[in-house]
């Protein structure tokens, strides 16, 4: 059997005989041992079936295009011996044909489509034999072909469809009979698993295969490997599904083998086939009849120029009333029909009615007028894209590639008259026609800026694709008029969006600007960052961007108060990705605060910090007769308001109207903000502050805090005043 097979689905009609591959090969009078693995043949069931009307694919590629199809059927009508007549199903030849209504008028009808439409339909009633047809011999232009094969009435039937070498028929869901007395292994469909399968799945169904005690069904992978299939229930599908790897890649078969305890002669059952859950085709069909078999029924039609020459690209159809048509390329005129064999008559030049039989038709016609159309551009050379089209009236009329513009039209050769400068009226000869147009004199100008702050830099090389080319900025293109998209690259350290399609019209200069936000960042680094009282830190401010294109810019550190610097806070220059912008400023710092680093014409800003050491601290501790005694110790802190005191009171024994001198500290403007105070529970936390002296009415003994905030512009060796305390 030729490797013409693959997908199928399973389904099972009413009982029958099952056929083995012996008894098939002596129908067709051929050695058994001539069918490698059994013959299924194809089946189409009428009514009540998943698949309702079987498909079959024919790809004719143009290196085969018009070489003879060889499309051939065996047993395409329903043989009423095969089951219907008293229900014969051993009777000599069966097939597997089934009509289960006696009375009932069954018909199958094959029909092929094609790119240009129909081909041929065919149909086929009832007989009591079953005959080899011829569906198409000749060949088909190239293309994809649909052979659709539709049965109507209650019933089944069973056929084998051929197409001769290097073609083949391919489907992804169709219905074979099983039918076999002696168990042979019976080849269903074949596959390849190309490479670029790896990764996917591939799946395969039945579908009524009635059983496990009916028939066993498997797949053979490459390296001879089987991989048994379950087999479906009455009216159920089984699917298995094989990830395909690289040691799945190439050809796999798939078998049925019905066994001795089945209960019927025939099965019809269904297969399918999909990749990642999406139908793939595989090989089905053909088996080699004996050499002595006579087609009943075998139609040739040639199609010639008066040279008796096969006619390039040409054509038939054949209608279901045995009419044939020839369709010729363009141009060519019918001029004859005839019957070289066979029986039929002579319709027309264009239409043969033929006695099926043995028949061969031919059909010649001419080849048009020879018709020269040129357009062209004035400079004489001939415009890319153009063409022309004729109407039936002798008119002329060219199609002009987008924009250009018609110019005249003259008759070189032959005659005829001008209509207008894109019409020519011609008298049938050797003519030649010619059109003149101008291209279009638009243009589109794109250039490319940085959008920076509130500027527009202008950017030069930047690249660019329009009409699928590469071209870089600025640049004015010439193009035919229409929109034309630009495509812009991306550049580092920015963003960018698609402008608006460029408009070219006749005439015009149409304009596109690209636009890129550059992103820029900007740090500063306080070096050392903790130093003593109006020590000097080392301020560096930089700017950077991964943008490949100069930025102008201008970089400044703003400094706070108790902050100064001798040397310029501010850089003016050019800012890209191979040359950042970096301020280095050394600066005094007389208390704990934060500069400020600003990117100009963006705004980005960024702080750095450096803080003062404490200025320290002072303390007191007298004592008074009987023993009592009581302390201050006093500590200053830098922060970000000017300074934080604290007084640490510490007393042995319950006083009475407790005097705590604090001074401000003098040379300058200062200020004690609000006290708080803490300590034991039982003591009187409610202090009066008169100046420089701070008093508690009442305390016992334990430890009491005080803390304010001075708020001072004074550095901070000179904020450190000695306290005192009293009782």
């Amino acid at each position: 059997m030729p490797d013409h097979f693959f997908p199928v689905l399973f389904r099972r009609r009413a009982p029958g005989l099952l056929l083995g591959t012996a008894a098939l090969c002596a129908l067709l009078g051929a050695p058994a041992l001539a069918q490698t693995g059994g013959v299924l043949p194809l089946a189409s069931v009428g009514e009540k079936w998943p698949v309702d009307i079987e498909t079959y694919v024919i790809r004719v590629s143009p290196q085969n295009a018009n070489q003879p199809l060889g499309l051939e059927v065996y047993s395409p009508t329903l043989n009423l011996s095969d089951y219907a007549d008293g229900r014969r199903a051993k009777a000599e030849g069966y097939f597997g044909d089934e009509l289960y209504q006696k009375n009932a008028q069954f018909s199958t009808t094959f029909t092929l489509s094609g790119p240009n439409g129909q081909v041929f339909e065919r149909t086929f009633g009832m007989n009591r034999e079953h005959t080899w047809e011829s569906l198409w011999a000749s060949g088909l232009p190239a293309g994809t072909y649909n052979l659709k094969v539709n049965s109507v009435a209650d019933g089944k039937n069973s056929f084998a469809l051929r197409v001769a070498p290097p073609f083949s028929l391919e489907t992804s869901d169709f219905t074979v009979n099983a039918r076999d007395t002696e168990q042979r292994d019976l080849l269903v469909a074949r596959l390849t698993v190309p490479a670029e399968w790896v990764g996917k799945t591939l799946s395969v169904t039945n579908y009524d295969v009635d059983g496990p005690t009916e028939a066993q069904t498997w797949v053979v992978q490459p390296g001879n490997k089987r991989v048994d299939l379950p087999s479906s229930a009455n009216g159920r599908y089984e699917t298995v599904k094989f990830p395909v790897t690289a040691a799945l890649v190439g050809e796999w078969a798939v078998y049925l083998k019905v066994l001795p305890t089945t209960k019927q002669y025939s099965n019809a059952v269904t297969y399918s086939f999909r990749l990642n859950d999406q139908p793939t085709t595989a090989r089905v069909g053909g088996f080699t009849p004996p050499t002595d078999a006579k087609i009943n029924n075998q139609l040739l039609v040639d199609i010639v120029d008066l040279q008796g020459q096969p006619i390039p690209g040409a054509s038939y159809t054949v209608g279901n009333d045995n009419v044939v048509r020839p369709t010729l390329p363009a141009g060519y005129v019918p001029v004859s029909a005839d019957v070289l064999k066979g029986v039929g008559n002579v319709v027309s030049p264009t239409e043969l009615r033929y006695t099926p039989g043995d028949v061969r038709l031919r059909f010649v016609a001419r080849p048009p007028y020879k018709l020269v159309v040129e357009v062209v551009d004035p400079q004489g050379k001939p415009i890319p894209g153009a063409s022309y089209i004729e109407a039936k009236d002798n008119s002329v009329r060219p199609v002009l590639p987008a924009g250009y513009v018609p110019v005249s039209a003259s008759v070189v050769q032959g005659s005829g008259n001008v209509i207008s400068s894109t019409e020519l009226r011609y008298t049938p000869g050797d003519v030649r026609l010619r059109f003149v147009a101008r291209p279009p004199e638009g243009a589109l100008s794109v250039d490319a800026v940085a959008i920076y702050g509130g500027q527009r830099v202008p950017l030069t090389g930047v690249p660019f694709n329009v009409a699928g080319k590469t071209y870089s900025t600025p640049v004015t293109l010439p193009l035919q008029p229409g929109d034309y998209p630009v495509e812009p690259s991306q550049l580092s350290g920015s963003g960018v969006s698609t402008p608006p399609a460029g408009r070219v019209v006749d005439g015009a200069t149409g304009r596109v600007t690209i636009e890129y936000t550059p992103r820029t960042e900007v740090t500063l680094l306080t070096t050392p960052d903790i130093l003593s009282a109006c020590d000097v830190t080392q301020l560096t401010a930089t700017a950077k961007t991964d943008f490949p294109y100069k930025l102008p810019a201008n970089l400044t550190l703003n400094l706070p108060t108790g902050w100064s610097s001798d040397y310029p806070l501010s850089l003016r220059g050019d800012l890209s990705s191979g040359a950042p912008l970096r301020l280095k400023v050394p600066v005094r710092v007389c208390r704990t605060d934060s500069a400020e680093a600003v990117l100009d014409p963006v705004g980005l800003r960024t702080t750095g910090q450096a803080r003062v050491r404490s200025p320290g601290g002072a303390n007191v501790t007298r004592t008074v007769e009987q023993g009592a005694r009581a302390g201050v110790s006093k500590s200053v802190e830098s922060n970000a308001q000017g300074y934080l005191v604290t007084l640490q009171i510490t007393a042995d024994s319950t006083l009475e109207n407790v005097q705590i001198s604090d001074p401000l500290p003098s040379g300058g403007q200062a200020a004690r903000g609000p006290l708080s105070v803490s300590g034991p529970s039982l003591a009187n936390l409610s202090p009066r502050v008169d100046g420089d002296t701070i008093t508690l009415s009442r305390i016992i003994p334990g430890s009491y805090t005080l803390t304010y905030q001075l708020l001072t512009d004074l550095p901070a060796e000179q904020v450190l005043t000695a306290p005192d305390i009293r009782w």
